[in-house]
């Protein structure tokens, strides 16, 4: 709108907040435009290349002319590809009447929220969770209520706080696994307690699976369908960004109930129409030609994860526990300062941009999430100036009691 005949913007993006990984990323580039080298250890990118098929299958898709617009849903070979990729790898059927395919997650989890959450009503979301929940939902008009993940169960769901949290304005629960950014995964208990507590309650699930296949030491991915008699009530949401290190593809899609399934379209219709073809192209050959690449992709990360840990765990000052799946670390900074200015800090006297944990709720606290998504020897690195920020910062200011 136009006031005093200046452009001011409009009210609803105040519902909207930064995000912190990319305000985080700008500080860092401002810092290298200055001539210093930043490791960084903020963003959720994995740091591979996609798989080579998939970027011939784009070239030659590209090549064939197929750069027209699709139906809105997706065409239909990803979408048969996805059903068969959930029926091996999940264990589900789903018909690919019910996928519909997104620019990545984000758009699917807006999307799932705008086709099924009224404004005023409320959407429970993990604390700590993921940055974009709290705004998606503020978006729409509904109203964020944070749920409870205990630190002190490696991040498990507080169900006393979440069933206290529901009331009669209560329509929807998010949920995470692997989670952004603890790492640390759902049991199947909490998933069987989930799925009661929204048939009990009449609540949609919105399940965000992105981390689905990056899981360390034997450990399986567990989704909230395989813990459901019948799927009514579930929306899961993955995306090729995390899986196949094609974050700048952007590719996802949403398994959805067939009743929402229009609604969702419509919104694809009236936005960015249809996700280009020539990069669904590229989906299909991921999904059928990509298990060597997350197998390697996957025992990379475990490496770097397990250097980072060997480095930190007896270091005086921070409690860091390994993640069992996605590529982050969530450690406790045990020292006498909040983890804001501690990343500031570090950025500004050690070169290592990483982030605050309170940016992911207030039950992130005191901690920091490291990214393991760079070179093993930028990481040994970061690592080491890491320990030597705590040491220095102990002898300063202390431990907090």
């Amino acid at each position: 709108m136009l006031k005093n005949n200046e452009l001011v913007q409009a009210k609803i993006i105040k519902r909207i907040e930064e995000s912190a990984s990319f305000a985080v990323l700008g500080k860092a580039k401002e810092l290298e435009k200055k001539g210093e080298k930043v490791i960084h250890l903020e963003i959720g990118e994995p740091d591979f290349n996609p798989p080579e098929p998939s970027i011939n299958a784009l070239i030659e898709s590209l090549k064939r002319g197929e750069t027209h617009y699709t139906t809105a849903q997706g065409i239909i070979e990803l979408r048969k590809a996805i059903a068969e990729y959930e029926k091996n790898f999940r264990g589900i059927k789903i018909e690919p009447e019910q996928i519909v395919i997104t620019p990545g997650a984000k758009p699917m989890i807006l999307f799932a929220l705008l086709a099924a959450v009224n404004p005023g009503e409320k959407v429970l979301y993990p604390d700590p969770g993921y940055l974009s929940y709290k705004s998606l939902i503020s978006f729409i008009g509904a109203i964020p209520v944070p749920y409870r993940l205990d630190k002190s169960r490696n991040f498990a769901i507080d169900f006393e706080d979440l069933k206290a949290k529901i009331d009669r304005k209560t329509t929807c629960i998010i949920i995470n696994t692997p989670s952004n950014p603890t790492g640390m995964i759902h049991t199947p208990e909490e998933l069987t307690e989930i799925v009661k507590i929204a048939n009990e309650h009449d609540l949609l699930i919105i399940s965000d699976e992105v981390y689905s296949r990056i899981y360390f030491e034997g450990e399986k991915h567990h989704s909230i369908l395989n813990y459901s008699n019948n799927h009514h009530n579930i929306i899961l949401i993955d995306a090729f960004s995390k899986t196949y290190a094609m974050t700048g593809f952007r590719l996802g899609y949403g398994v959805v109930p067939k009743e929402l399934v229009g609604a969702v379209v419509k919104l694809i219709q009236n936005s960015f129409s249809c996700v280009p073809e020539f990069i669904q192209r590229a989906g299909i050959v991921a999904l059928k030609e990509g298990e060597e690449f997350i197998t390697s992709m996957v025992n990379q990360f475990q490496e770097r994860r397990d250097k980072i840990y060997s480095i930190l765990k007896d270091v005086e000052g921070i409690q860091i526990t390994k993640p069992k799946g996605a590529f982050y670390f969530f450690p406790e900074i045990k020292i006498n300062i909040d983890s804001t200015e501690y990343a500031r800090y570090l950025l500004e006297n050690y070169k290592v941009a990483l982030l605050p944990g309170d940016a992911f709720g207030k039950n992130g606290k005191n901690h920091v999430r490291i990214s393991f998504a760079n070179s093993l020897d930028n990481l040994i690195e970061a690592a080491n100036r890491i320990a030597d920020s705590l040491e220095k910062l102990r002898k300063e200011r202390g431990l907090r009691v």
